[in-house]
């Protein structure tokens, strides 16, 4: 089952090895004399994985947003149950259910 956690940890890591295979073409572009057509295809694959990085921090910032929307709706949920819980609950109303019998 895909939670929003486990997606976020998935796409951080695949921008992890864009970013390592990105770090190791400019590397390559640096320390090595290429012909004009190993330039080109190494230069279209850097520019391949720029974009596949910015798109994938893209649905990573969204997915942070659900996730926190998310958190932000599940503390409003457990507020509102403890206030029923206690207002059900507390010693002022057991006393006085106890009282009236």
């Amino acid at each position: 089952m895909k939670t929003i956690a486990t997606e976020i940890d998935r796409i951080e890591e695949e921008i992890k090895r864009c970013e390592t295979r990105l770090d190791a073409i400019e590397r390559l572009c640096r320390l090595t004399n290429m012909t004009g057509e190993k330039w080109e295809s190494i230069q279209k694959e850097k520019a391949a994985l720029e974009k596949q990085v910015t798109d994938k921090r893209t649905k990573l910032k969204g997915l942070r947003w659900e996730n926190w929307r998310s958190m932000l709706v599940s503390l409003i949920l457990l507020g509102f149950m403890f206030c029923i819980f206690y207002c059900l609950y507390s010693p002022s109303s057991v006393t006085s259910s106890a009282q009236s019998s």
